[in-house]
């Protein structure tokens, strides 16, 4: 393994001996991560020597990948919505469903007003949700609210990555109880932990050994957090306001009763690419009386 098309084809062969998923993707992408360089670079000068501290790493990389580690971990780098973000064990891997619920909230504040929009985006993580939301909508206001110190260590880089820092509080808080009792925010934003701890041995091995769990679960039907987080939203939405979920497979209906017995109006249930439904949105009645 002194060059890099030799060591890029052992990492090859031992990624697809462990079975893991786009072992050629993920080859390259280890082993640009360990020289910086991009995966054009690497198919395209399979002939360049690698050095001894490179190709340690590249080993380390992907005996650590093979033994079920998330790829995104390993790289710290997972994106969405079209932006590059930070990520650690600390934080949840951004994933494409949450992209649904960041183009309606996008939408919805377009519609209003912009400059002075402020939304609260609930269990951050990685601040994907609230940084994304920022970067779009220009006069919005946020805070970036979690329970863990340090998944806001993580969203406060990736806000100061893509320069919206300026415009987000990050707030270390159990759900909404950093806010007044009283209509204070335009939007609600949440993907909350909604895995139910029922489905345990049915995830993938990287998730439920890697991923932060209380993040992931939500309790052993999935919808615990849920149950608190509407209330609690709806009674500090201002008029017009919206609340904004994800949803795991199977919780619409009862996400929707929640909404409805808090006052909101529901919009059209915005479903995935593989059909499920996965953004619900309730609004608050725009004759409210703000106090």
């Amino acid at each position: 393994m002194r060059t890099v098309g030799e060591t890029r084809a052992w990492a090859l062969g031992e990624l697809k001996r462990a079975g893991i998923d786009a072992p050629a993707l993920t080859a390259d992408l280890l082993t640009g991560f360990a020289l910086g360089w991009d995966r054009v670079r690497i198919l395209s000068h399979p002939e360049q020597e690698i050095d001894d501290a490179a190709r340690e790493l590249v080993r380390d990389l992907v005996r650590r990948r093979a033994g079920g580690e998330p790829l995104q971990y390993l790289t710290g780098e997972q994106e969405f919505y079209g932006l590059a973000f930070r990520v650690t064990p600390a934080v949840l891997v951004p994933r494409p469903e949450t992209e649904f619920l960041v183009e309606q909230a996008i939408a919805l504040m377009r519609r209003r007003a912009s400059a002075g929009v402020r939304f609260a985006d609930i269990g951050t993580g990685s601040g994907c949700i609230a940084v994304s939301v920022a970067r779009h909508v220009p006069g919005a206001l946020g805070w970036a609210v979690d329970i863990s110190a340090a998944a806001l260590a993580v969203a406060r880089e990736n806000a100061r990555r893509h320069g919206v820092a300026d415009r987000i509080r990050f707030v270390r808080s159990d759900f909404l109880a950093c806010f007044p009792e009283k209509p204070c925010v335009d939007f609600v934003l949440c993907n909350p932990p909604y895995v139910a701890l029922d489905d345990y041995d049915s995830l993938p091995p990287e998730v439920k050994n890697h991923e932060p769990h209380e993040a992931l679960f939500g309790g052993p039907t999935g919808m615990d957090p849920v149950r608190r987080l509407v209330p609690e939203a709806a009674a500090r939405l201002a008029a017009g306001g919206s609340l904004l979920l994800e949803a795991g497979a199977g919780q619409a209906e009862e996400i929707a009763r929640l909404m409805e017995n808090e006052g909101l109006s529901l919009h059209p249930v915005v479903n995935d690419l593989q059909g499920i439904p996965r953004c619900l949105i309730g609004t608050r009645d725009s004759g409210r009386n703000d106090g």
